[in-house]
């Protein structure tokens, strides 16, 4: 009699035990990589199908393999120069974890823009070159793009926030990338571990006057990625 209820307690266990393995097995909180061709010379012109901006991205997830059906476009954001763009690809695993990644390519103005923009300049008479304006709305835009990604993003997302998001710097002024972050939040990982997966795509030249623009998004250890947000930065 012994020996059957022996034997069943350790029955049970097994039992619980698989149960539980089970379960950590089936925990699944890392998105699909991402992977976008390197080195090709692309070229996005406003209002043309976005469908050649998915050619050659591909998105692998760990557990469901090849996951690159579920690749979308999530939004395209233009330099204030009008000369590139950031292209912001999101994907999804069968558990719903979702991973974006930002992509720069060139931008050209569509075909009937440009035409308008030269024959307003063909009827203007010739002025003086006027220094170019500041686009004062241009960091409240910014920040609402960001704030309308970090509400759609998954709670499991880290979010990144920057204290401001459109800045004048004087020309030969070194530029302090890292100084703008204000905030990134994640349910696992620290703020100081996030710090050090920061990517920041663009470039600014503080030697020469323009506009540019850095876009920001960090990834957290479980394959999350953050919203991209963006800082315009002027240099006069």
């Amino acid at each position: 009699m012994k020996k059957g209820i022996v034997a069943g307690m350790i029955i049970l266990c097994v039992a619980l035990g698989a149960g539980t393995a089970a379960v950590a097995v089936s925990s699944d909180r890392k998105g699909p990589e991402i992977e976008v061709p390197s080195g090709a010379d692309v070229t996005y012109e406003e209002g043309s199908d976005t469908a050649f901006l998915l050619e050659g991205v591909t998105a692998v997830d760990d557990r469901d393999g090849d996951v690159t059906s579920s690749l979308v476009i999530e939004n395209i954001f233009l330099s204030d120069d009008h000369t590139s763009a950031s292209v912001i690809y999101a994907a999804k695993d069968s558990h719903n974890n979702v991973t974006k990644v930002t992509r720069r390519v060139n931008y050209k103005a569509s075909a009937g823009d440009a035409a308008e923009a030269d024959s307003s300049d063909a009827g203007a008479p010739e002025t003086a070159a006027e220094e170019p304006k500041q686009n004062d709305t241009e960091g409240v835009k910014n920040e609402t793009n960001a704030q309308m990604e970090i509400d759609a993003l998954p709670a499991e997302a880290p979010k990144l926030y920057l204290n401001t998001y459109e800045v004048t710097v004087e020309a030969g002024t070194e530029l302090d990338q890292f100084s703008y972050i204000k905030e990134i939040t994640d349910d696992a990982d620290s703020q100081e571990t996030l710090f050090g997966e920061i990517q920041i795509d663009g470039d600014v030249d503080t030697a020469a006057a323009g506009d540019y623009t850095l876009t920001y998004h960090v990834t957290d250890s479980d394959g999350n990625q953050s919203n991209a947000a963006v800082l315009t930065v002027h240099v006069q």
